[in-house]
Formats: structure tokens, C-alpha cells, sequence
């Protein structure tokens, strides 16, 4: 179902780069099943996720974690971990070289709606967009990803609108991570723009939270040698940042 989108941010400044993996999907496959159907959202429930009681740890609340391979390594495995210590059930879904865009190679919108039926979550983190600077299909063809084409980000708006809706018609506790900032320029400055229309799109939602990662240094220890993943020690960190954010 397409949601109204707001306004795409002003892209010109910015050039076009290639996401951080390559295609070749590996996954965490997250325990347990059920056949419940979730349906996306007209509009994004209103609500502020920071207004809502947590519920007691004894009580196992179920939350949601999904990403990409930003969230495979370093920063999912350490809140997972937190977040189990704690008493909360975790679903835990990652797939790397993945977002919005290639829904031909793999698709979130139909993969969020199976993921949803496993549970009741009272909370979702989510961690996408690193792959998503290539084309995308419209009307049958390639739109080619660039930092002022209106067309890409109007269609890209809409799948987001989508995805995002879906996830708060769950729960209004949808906690979206921004990327850290990366050594390579380029991707930075891409990470960038997309890090900037995530939280103008999520403040004004009325749903969920956008937490910045802008903090976390590029180098090591806390950061691969590619300048682009998290390591463990990093993870920890940012693990640490995300449930003092959230009151997970």
C-alpha cells in the first residue's frame, strides 16, 4: 500500500556511489514461527515511543532486531546479547548486501510481514540504507540512483513509507539507527544524505525514533579495517547507546 511521503530533501550537493557489499546474501535466522499476516499501515500510528511505559524485563517482552550487514556485525550481536541478559525474547534477522532498493534480489517488505508474525514486539531496531545508493526498478526499468534525481527519491520515499509503516502499525517503539560515519569520503557523504532523509522522514511521522551513530569514530579498535563496519568493541558501544535511547 503506498503512504504519503514528505517532502525529499535538497540532494544536489552529493555524487552517487555504489553500496558497501556485494550482492551474496547471508543470514541470521531468527528462532520460532507463526502463520499471523501483518498488514502495512495507511499512516503511521501517532504516538512517541518515549512516552510509553517499559514493560518489566520478568515479563519477557519481545523486540525486534533486523538490519543489514551493518547490523550483522559488531553492533546487532552486542544489543542482542543486552538484550536477552535482560529478559527480553529477541528475534534476530540480519542479511547482508541488502536494503530497499533490490527487491529483486531481496525483499523486505515481504520479509518484514513474515518476521512480524513471529511475535508481538513491543520494540523493533532496524539498521538499513548502507546498501541502498543504486538503481531501483520503475515501470519496468532501471532508475539509476543519483543525489538530484527527484524521480529515485520520490519512488525510494514511497518504499520506505511502505516498510516503516508497516513496522509501526506493530508497535510505535520502531527505533531506526542511523550509519556511523565512514572512512571511504565518498560513502560518507552518501551515508550522509541518507542518514539526513531517514530522520526528517521519521520526526515527522509521528512513530518511532532515529538515533544517530554520528559519535562513533572511523578507525580502529572501534571500526573495521574498512573503515566501514563496526567491530565488536564498537558494537558494544553503540549497543550500549542504542537501549540508553530507547529504556530497552
Amino acid at each position: 500500500m503506498r503512504l504519503a511521503f514528505l517532502p525529499v530533501l535538497c540532494l544536489a550537493t552529493l555524487s552517487a556511489l555504489a553500496g558497501c557489499d556485494a550482492p551474496g546474501a547471508t543470514e541470521l535466522k531468527p528462532s520460532g514461527s507463526n502463520s499471523r499476516e501483518q498488514s502495512p499501515s495507511a499512516n503511521y500510528p501517532e504516538g512517541n515511543p518515549d512516552s510509553e511505559n517499559t514493560t518489566s524485563p520478568a515479563q519477557k517482552p519481545e523486540v525486534l532486531i533486523i538490519g543489514d550487514s551493518m547490523m550483522q556485525f559488531g553492533i546487532g550481536p552486542a544489543l542482542k546479547s543486552d538484550l536477552q541478559k535482560k529478559g527480553y525474547r529477541v528475534v534476530y534477522y540480519v542479511q547482508k548486501s541488502t536494503g530497499l532498493t533490490w527487491t529483486h534480489f531481496f525483499d523486505w517488505q515481504h520479509k518484514s510481514e513474515e518476521l512480524l508474525a513471529e511475535g508481538d514486539f513491543e520494540a523493533i531496531v532496524v539498521m538499513l540504507g548502507s546498501n541502498d545508493g543504486r538503481w531501483l526498478k520503475y515501470q519496468g526499468k532501471r532508475l539509476e540512483y543519483g543525489a538530484d534525481v527527484e524521480l529515485w527519491w520520490q519512488q525510494y520515499s514511497l518504499r520506505f513509507d511502505e516498510f516503516f509503516g508497516r513496522l509501526c502499525h506493530e508497535t510505535t517503539r520502531v527505533y531506526w539507527v542511523g550509519m556511523p560515519p565512514m572512512k571511504p569520503q565518498g560513502y560518507h557523504s552518501k551515508t550522509r544524505l541518507f542518514n539526513a532523509f531517514y530522520e526528517q522522514k521519521i520526526r515527522g511521522s509521528g512513530c518511532g525514533k532515529y538515533i544517530a551513530t554520528d559519535y562513533l569514530s572511523k578507525e580502529r579498535p572501534v571500526r573495521w579495517s574498512d573503515g566501514i563496519h563496526v567491530s565488536n568493541s564498537g558494537g558494544r558501544t553503540v549497543a550500549e547507546r542504542i537501549q540508553q535511547a530507547t529504556g530497552l
